[in-house]
């Protein structure tokens, strides 16, 4: 798709140097890709931690012994 975006020459030029693309168009999609990316694993993060894990360091330890599993 083609569009219009107003974006800080200096912005755009730290974008281009960073992800190691030559034009603006490849500079831009590669962030926007990059932070998509991004936003989806914090998310996934925020949700694996906001519940509460079925095991504590206590368990973890007891079923070691259990299994004679070496420490």
């Amino acid at each position: 798709m083609r569009t219009t975006i107003t974006i800080s020459e200096d912005l755009l030029e730290e974008a281009m140097k960073l992800s190691g693309k030559l034009h603006y168009s490849e500079a831009v999609v590669t962030s926007l890709k990059d932070y998509v990316s991004l936003k989806k694993r914090l998310e996934f993060l925020e949700l694996l931690f906001s519940k509460k894990l079925p095991h504590t360091l206590k368990k973890i330890k007891l079923s070691r012994k259990k299994s004679k599993w070496s420490s």
